[in-house]
């Protein structure tokens, strides 16, 4: 079993990885960092890591700071309101023996598209419509496993109930616009979805490797054999300059497999 020290420096790699101009600095033992908020990059966090972390203790929030040279409406903000919120949005997201920062960060972006929208509502509510100040969350519905890192790339996946292919295309299409997942080398999918209508039999099953020959097909069979339907899952890989083989297979199928269980998917035993 890993160390607490392993695990935190598996997740920094991780975030190093898919946030690589997020990283402001961090101590030679990696126990504080700071970085900026993805996609907020106005907002900087100082985080300390327990020597206990994750098999006990959550990861705290030393400080915040804003660069209001950055954004005209960094100013709006409460630094201490928003050094609390982060906190409980911390501990919400923190399970013992788990690592949850990449968690952290995700659902803080969630929450700070809110806060900017409540904000910007406040300032130009007389000539914009709201709707075109504040954009979707890409990663509503989804739900993440833990990255993997190996040999500098890093692979994580996220699987979503969907209903129509429509419906896949379009929340598929939306997660790749979020600025991370556009940074990913490949972006791999499979998907099975059947009618809910118990007198019909269509049913449509496929995949797509985006790059990665063969990946696809090994997520499509890995679901089918689990025997779950209405389900999506991807699975993104930051390349990292080198070569990994047949073990890249690996990580796609453990990440995958640990999204749809997250999911909530009933599977196969």
């Amino acid at each position: 079993m890993e160390t607490d020290k392993e695990q935190q420096l598996e997740e920094i790699e991780a975030i190093e990885a898919i946030y690589p101009e997020n990283i402001i600095e961090k101590t030679s033992n990696s126990t504080i960092i700071r970085l900026k908020v993805p996609q907020h990059e106005h907002i900087h966090l100082q985080i300390s890591l327990p020597p206990n972390y994750p098999s006990v203790s959550s990861p705290n929030i030393l400080d915040v700071n804003l660069d209001k040279d950055y954004n005209r409406e960094a100013s709006l903000y409460d630094v201490k309101y928003l050094r609390n919120l982060f906190q409980e949005v911390m501990d919400s997201v923190f399970h013992k023996k788990l690592v949850c920062i990449f968690d952290f960060l995700t659902e803080l972006d969630g929450i700070l598209y809110a806060e900017d929208g409540q904000d910007n509502e406040a300032i130009e509510s007389d000539s914009i419509d709201i709707n075109e100040r504040v954009p979707s969350d890409p990663f509503e519905g989804w739900i993440a496993s833990d990255p993997i890192t190996d040999r500098g790339s890093t692979f994580m996946a996220f699987a979503t109930h969907v209903n129509s292919e429509e419906e896949a295309f379009k929340k598929l299409d939306m997660i790749r616009t979020d600025n991370k997942m556009r940074k990913a080398a490949h972006i791999m999918s499979a998907w099975r979805i059947k009618s809910a209508d118990p007198n019909s039999n269509v049913a449509y099953q496929d995949c797509d490797d985006d790059g990665e020959t063969a990946a696809g097909s090994r997520m499509l069979h890995l679901i089918t054999i689990m025997d779950v339907w209405n389900c999506m899952v991807i699975v993104a890989r930051w390349f990292g300059g080198t070569h990994i083989g047949p073990d890249r297979f690996k990580h796609i199928n453990s990440t995958a497999r640990e999204a749809v269980i997250r999911a909530g998917f009933e599977t196969k035993k």
